[in-house]
């Protein structure tokens, strides 16, 4: 069988979902993490001149939301229909729009705290704060799942981007969220995961 090589830079990022379902799905594959040069002069031999890449029996997979689906059909992390399927979608887009909702505040601490700049933040936080809200009651009519008594590329999403999520915020935006957490936290001590966090080398995101 063909090797299975995930190449990304050495952050968590857009790879980090997709490490975790190789993980738990009981993957062997080579975690190249890429430096900055490094990735400049190969661009031009990736797909689309972007990563993560992942080299999958075989075939070569871009573009990173295509593959976490990929990833999510062949090891059954998206319900048993369609309409699981969908309810996996709603929360990996909820949890994409809220990062998204800091996608201008990259470096806001570095600028001049302007009444401006605080009360756009203080706005992006109420809305990632309202999308966060909606996340927590998906779990609560599921047992503490996006999909009830299952794991979901939803439920691995989160984790592998709850720490993202706190920096783009520039605070901890998982406070007084108790489901969230417990879910970020049995993901994290899933045995192939833990195994793979006690061991990862730290990065900021």
């Amino acid at each position: 069988m063909s090797k299975t090589k995930l190449t990304y830079l050495n952050f968590t990022g857009r790879a980090e979902p997709i490490r975790y379902m190789l993980l738990h799905a009981g993957v062997e594959f080579e975690d190249c993490r890429l430096s900055r040069e490094e990735f400049f002069n190969n661009k031009q031999n990736f797909p689309l001149g972007q990563v993560p890449i992942l080299e999958f029996e075989g075939k070569t997979l871009y573009q990173s939301h295509a593959i976490y689906r990929f990833l999510a059909k062949r090891f059954n992390l998206e319900g048993k229909d369609e309409w699981d399927a969908y309810w996996c979608d709603v929360a990996f887009q909820t949890i994409l729009d809220v990062g998204y909702a800091f996608h201008h505040d990259r470096g806001w601490e570095r600028e001049e705290k302007s009444e401006a700049v605080m009360a756009r933040h203080a706005s992006d936080l109420t809305k990632a704060a309202y999308l966060l809200d909606k996340l927590e009651s998906q779990l609560e009519k599921n047992d503490g799942h996006f999909l009830k008594g299952q794991l979901s590329y939803a439920d691995f999403y989160l984790a592998a981007n709850f720490n993202t999520l706190n920096y783009k915020a520039g605070e901890n935006i998982f406070v007084n969220k108790p489901r969230l957490n417990a879910l970020k936290e049995k993901i994290d001590n899933l045995p192939a995961i833990r195994a793979y966090l006690d061991k990862c080398p730290p990065v900021r995101f």
